[in-house]
């Protein structure tokens, strides 16, 4: 009996211990996701540019300056996943709207280099890199800029935003609080596993690999460093990934000024694709309020 428990013991762990590396190769080198939109969709011209990481890594993105006198400059930030192709809605319409717009593929993504995805942890360095791009050029009034992220790019701007203050303002959508939430809420969502002990497992594991600890990239820990700066907290209702109670939270751990919207029927980092029109709007009304006062 004894021999047959140990056993059985073994075999469980070493059940868990496959499970974990599945997940933590998923997270760490997600597949390429076809996105909804090309270049060819919008009436966007811009030209490819090519900057660094603060930490060296090369990475890829598109320009799109708004031309005439120094414009305002807008960042945007993908999710976990994903390409720049992800946010060319919202460069379209801040583009037409004046501002200029640098859309970048974060490192291990698109035509970026890099060979992991690091959950936010490296990421800030890209974002950072991104930052020192768009401030130094000539049509660019680096006085007054912001950033829009979805997802984890979202909790990637609310991070850089605070501790790098050349960001006046962030719009982040679907973000979450802290990485132990994502990691049990993606896990039920997408492999119906409990969070003990599999989220726990998966969560050691990816650290391990990483060689650095989730928690130091908790949104919900910073938050309340970017006032006074204003900022725009979005929440898609029908998120099946995060569910809006991740940005409750962290609209609920932030200083004023701040302002939150729920858009119905939203999935996760679509709200767009949902009401693009009052998505538009708010968003132009967010900005412009801070960055053409």
């Amino acid at each position: 009996m004894l021999r047959l428990l140990v056993a059985l013991s073994i075999i469980a762990k070493a059940g868990l211990l496959a499970v974990s590396w599945i997940i933590s190769e998923r997270v760490l080198h997600p597949p390429r996701k076809a996105e909804d939109h090309t270049l060819d969709d919008f009436d966007l011209p811009g030209r490819e540019v090519t900057f660094l990481s603060r930490d060296g890594t090369k990475l890829a993105g598109w320009y799109f300056p708004a031309g005439g006198a120094p414009s305002p400059g807008i960042v945007l930030s993908h999710g976990h996943g994903r390409s720049r192709a992800e946010l060319l809605p919202h460069a379209n319409f801040l583009y037409q709207a004046g501002y200029t717009v640098l859309v970048f593929d974060y490192r291990h993504r698109g035509e970026s280099e890099g060979t992991e995805v690091t959950m936010g942890l490296r990421e800030q360095d890209d974002l950072q890199g991104a930052i020192d791009h768009i401030v130094v050029q000539p049509d660019v009034d680096a006085r007054h800029i912001g950033v829009v992220g979805l997802s984890m790019g979202s909790v990637v701007a609310l991070l850089v935003a605070a501790r790098d203050e050349r960001i006046k303002t962030v719009i982040a959508e679907c973000p979450y609080s802290a990485a132990d939430a994502v990691m049990t809420r993606a896990l039920e969502h997408f492999y119906h596993l409990p969070r003990f002990p599999f989220a726990v497992a998966a969560k050691w594991l990816i650290e391990r690999r990483l060689g650095q600890s989730l928690d130091v990239a908790n949104a919900i820990d910073v938050i309340r460093r970017l006032a006074p700066r204003p900022i725009f907290l979005i929440a898609d209702e029908a998120d099946a990934v995060l569910g809006p109670e991740e940005t409750h939270h962290l609209y609920d751990a932030a200083r004023e000024p701040k302002r939150f919207w729920l858009i119905p029927g939203a999935d996760h980092a679509r709200g767009w694709q949902t009401a693009p029109e009052e998505y538009e709007r708010r968003v132009l009304e967010a900005f412009d309020e801070v960055l053409r006062p």
